[in-house]
């Protein structure tokens, strides 16, 4: 195990944390908001140990978004926000103008507006997201962690609240963790990436530098799939055991891009001494499969995928 770690974040920026399952991402964070024990090292903010200090004065360091925190009591969305005033509001627990300012701002930047008063079982789950994480800029912290916020969110509300919090980093200065296993997305967001290996420590970086340098494809490598560094995603590796020739009119196209993976995905290689040819004409928007002196025009990847596995040689695939 890395023992020498060091590992530092500045105002302003996004960072994510990404690895596999138990390379211990939620532990660090959970660790950084002294929800659990730190079993060796020390953690501070501007100087100060957040080990050394009282809850009520580390709650006006960091505010923390979890998970779990999904199941709540029957609040409207204003009284939930409000409850990150609770470090400043005394015994009483009265709000001031200046609370509500600031609680009003939160609400702003989160696009609640016109929410205030619904309950917050009435939400959606985008949208109560996007609740917890104003209450958190309502507790007005340096610093906020967030562990898996995306993780119950389908694919539009995954991606807004990721840009949510990278606006939410510039505008306002404060420093915010995520833990995600969304690497393609949070390598178009985050301004840092700490990559976590359980038993050997945290790289850290820009998500380009980490693209160049190969670290994605030390971390994640795995015989059933491969990181792609042209365009920073995961290709599935298939078993590619036909081959097709293949001639296209332009080679980067949409046309020619996706049947090269439609041709993939149904376990054929590009060969030149393949048993039939497959013309992509873009500007006829049309397939055309070749086998000797025959030509066969279809008019979509679907049927012309039909049509190779009717014409391979002692082939029965459909598609």
């Amino acid at each position: 195990m890395q023992s020498d770690l060091s590992l530092t974040a500045h105002e302003g920026e996004l960072i994510a944390l990404i690895g596999k399952n138990g390379c211990g991402k939620s532990t660090l964070l959970r660790s950084i908001a002294s929800l659990q024990p730190i079993y060796q090292g020390v953690i501070t903010l501007n100087g100060v140990n957040l080990s050394d200090i009282s809850p009520k004065k580390r709650a006006m360091l960091l505010s923390v978004v979890l998970t779990e925190q999904q199941s709540v009591a029957s609040f409207t969305v204003r009284e939930l926000i409000s409850i990150g005033r609770d470090p400043y509001t005394g015994w009483l627990g009265s709000l001031t103008d200046e609370d509500n300012r600031i609680i009003s701002r939160a609400i702003e930047m989160t696009y609640l507006g016109g929410f205030e008063e619904r309950n917050i079982h009435e939400l959606s789950d985008g949208e109560r997201q996007r609740v917890f994480i104003a209450r958190a800029l309502a507790q007005n912290t340096p610093v906020i962690l967030l562990d898996e916020p995306t993780s119950h969110l389908d694919l539009p509300n995954r991606i807004n609240i990721l840009l949510l919090l990278q606006k939410l980093a510039r505008e306002t200065g404060k420093t915010i963790f995520i833990s995600t296993h969304e690497l393609e997305t949070a390598m178009q967001v985050a301004d840092k990436l700490w990559l976590m290996q359980k038993e050997k420590g945290v790289t850290v970086g820009v998500p380009e530098d980490m693209v160049l340098n190969g670290s994605f494809d030390t971390v994640f490598r795995h015989p059933s799939y491969e990181f792609d560094k042209e365009y920073g995603s995961f290709i599935v590796q298939k078993q590619l055991d036909k081959t097709i020739a293949t001639r296209v009119q332009h080679p980067n196209g949409l046309m020619a891009r996706w049947t090269t993976k439609a041709l993939s995905r149904k376990g054929y290689r590009i060969a030149p001494d393949a048993p039939l040819e497959l013309f992509v004409d873009e500007e006829n928007s049309c397939w055309v499969i070749r086998q000797g002196g025959q030509a066969v025009v279809t008019r979509s990847i679907e049927e012309a995928l039909q049509k190779i596995a009717d014409l391979y040689p002692g082939s029965n695939n459909t598609v």
